[in-house]
């Protein structure tokens, strides 16, 4: 009878026990929430992918329209198609309703940047051109739950020296 009692009492094992319960409801909403950063991390790097996209997009276009005459840079319309032929996926996780904000400011290095695409005069010893090309994206987190976190706004920019 005493070895009976003993067994029913035993808590050899009770501390396994116990975890497992405690993980059955905690390792799941961990595991979504690993999963859901993991997802607004990589729109991040898709974003400012298509940042450097844009930028590159305009300083070749600047290279490459020197040749007749006085070179020019492009319309921020064509550095947004560049920015959304870049980044497909991104497109895909954004928030239904919103696109790519683009914006593009140009200026001479030490010196304050102008927001447009006028090519800036800079005295060719001391300073180099550049064009910024800023985007920012609203993404919607994988896992919607209402009353959590909303949709994530993401801006990147990228910046490139206009030189022959």
């Amino acid at each position: 009878m005493f070895g009976a009692w003993k067994a029913i009492c035993d808590e050899e094992g009770a501390s396994l026990i116990e975890l497992a319960f405690v993980m059955f409801f905690l390792f799941p909403p961990m595991l979504l929430g690993i999963v859901d950063v993991g997802f607004i991390e990589y729109a991040s790097v898709e974003n400012a992918s298509a940042a450097r996209a844009g930028a590159a997009y305009a300083a070749q276009y600047y290279i490459q329209s020197q040749s007749p005459g006085p070179p020019t840079l492009p319309t921020v319309a064509n550095v947004t198609t560049a920015v959304t032929n870049d980044s497909p996926e991104l497109q895909n996780m954004q928030e239904t309703g919103t696109n790519f904000i683009v914006t593009m400011s140009t200026g001479c290095n030490g010196g304050a940047a102008t927001t447009g695409n006028t090519v800036p005069v800079c005295s060719p010893t001391t300073v180099l051109p550049f064009v910024t090309v800023t985007t920012q994206s609203t993404v919607m987190p994988l896992i919607k739950f209402k009353g959590l976190i909303g949709p994530f706004t993401i801006n990147n920019s990228a910046t490139i020296n206009l030189v022959n």
